[in-house]
C-alpha cells in the first residue's frame, strides 16, 4: 500500500476528530453557538446561490438552443433585401 495515501488517510481522520472535539467544546458556550449558526447559515446561502447560478446557466444554454431551432438562422449570411432599383421592373 502507498505510504503517502496511508498517512493522508490517518491525518484526515485525526483532523476530522479534532474538529468534532472542538465543535462539541465550543457549543457549550452561547457566543460559540451563535458563531457556528451564522457560519452554517452563510455556507448554506453560498451553496444556494451557486445552485441558482448553475440552473440559470443551463436554462440560458437551453433557451439558446430552442431559439436557434425556432428561428433557423441562415449560416450563409444575411438575406439581402431587394433594392428600390431592382423592384422597378423594365420601366
Amino acid at each position: 500500500m502507498n505510504c503517502r495515501l496511508l498517512l493522508q488517510s490517518i491525518l484526515f481522520v485525526a483532523e476530522g476528530l479534532l474538529i468534532i472535539l472542538l465543535l462539541t467544546a465550543a457549543l457549550d458556550f452561547e457566543p460559540a453557538r451563535l458563531v457556528f449558526a451564522i457560519t452554517v447559515t452563510a455556507f448554506c446561502l453560498v451553496v444556494e446561490i451557486f445552485v441558482v447560478v448553475k440552473v440559470a446557466q443551463r436554462l440560458w444554454k437551453w433557451s439558446g438552443r430552442v431559439a436557434g431551432l425556432v428561428i433557423r438562422e441562415n449560416p450563409g449570411g444575411a438575406i439581402s433585401a431587394p433594392t428600390a432599383a431592382g423592384n422597378r421592373g423594365g420601366a
